[in-house]
């Protein structure tokens, strides 16, 4: 029995130094890769920095004081690559906002306070009062930053629910709206038929990108659905379109900016009020 507690005692022993040794062997990886974190930091590799933090804290979750030294280094990552970019989205931000501003010289805005949540900016040649009774594409941006591309027409009812522009071998073509959504919008009046399908940002399908492409050039439309019909873009109708899909790439542009300034700012608060 004596010799049973020997050996149990030796064991205990045993396990206890590999415990020991083991954990100082841990607490020495640990440190070494701390040590690479602030290296790869330095560097500016702030990518590679985090993936090494998630190794520790995934190798050594035991290791409380490193994790939180490791913590702390991501901390400083963040703060460092907000900064960052609140520095080159200040420096950009000025330059793009000019730029919208001396575009949108061309525009009127147009806003119902009673039913409108977000105000348009409708080139001066396309507003609508001026285009009565007319076959065209109309194109505006809305202070939601959306852009949208509207196929008129009038004349026999052809319930047309798609648009093509092409330019010889060259097109594009919008989605499909189908004449039952709201976006396909139909009536007649004293014996005149009026449709009006809106493509709004991503189911322009580039049409527009298209024609400010090609806007020297003649461009031939197509409308698509229970009839075709076949028209040119008025040279007019080109610029404006040309116009407002730059000045949507532009406000676009400034949107970015702007979100990415606030989403920076915050993460930099953050680690502030974490680090009072």
């Amino acid at each position: 029995m004596n010799k049973i507690f020997q050996i149990t005692i030796l064991c205990i022993c045993n396990i206890i130094i590999f415990s020991c040794d083991s954990h100082e062997k841990q607490e020495k990886q640990a440190a070494e890769r701390i040590k690479h974190v602030e290296q790869l930091i330095s560097a500016k590799s702030y990518n590679a920095a985090k993936i090494e933090i998630d190794s520790i804290h995934f190798l050594f979750p035991r290791l409380i004081d490193k994790r939180r030294i490791a913590s702390a280094l991501e901390d400083t990552i963040v703060r460092l690559e907000s900064t960052r970019t609140l520095t080159y989205c200040d420096s950009i931000l000025p330059t793009k906002q000019h730029e919208a501003d001396s575009i949108q010289r061309n525009f009127r805005f147009e806003k119902n306070e009673r039913y409108q949540e977000f105000g348009n900016y409708i080139y001066k040649t396309q507003q609508t009062e001026n285009n009565t009774n007319r076959i065209y594409l109309k194109a505006y941006v809305d202070e939601n930053t959306d852009f949208y591309l509207i196929s008129n027409y009038c004349g026999g009812k052809i319930e047309h629910f798609c648009v093509e522009v092409s330019v010889n071998d060259l097109f594009a073509h919008t989605d499909t709206i189908d004449t039952s959504n709201a976006s396909n919008h139909s009536f007649t009046d004293a014996g005149t038929h009026w449709e009006a399908v809106t493509f709004k940002n991503e189911t322009d399908k580039g049409v527009s990108a298209f024609i400010a492409q090609y806007a020297s050039m003649r461009i031939k439309v197509t409308l698509y659905g229970k009839k075709s019909y076949v028209y040119y873009l008025a040279d007019s109708d080109k610029k404006a379109i040309t116009e407002t899909y730059h000045l949507w790439v532009v406000k676009s542009d400034v949107a970015k900016l702007q979100k990415e300034i606030k989403k920076a700012t915050l993460k930099i608060e953050h680690i502030k009020n974490r680090h009072k």
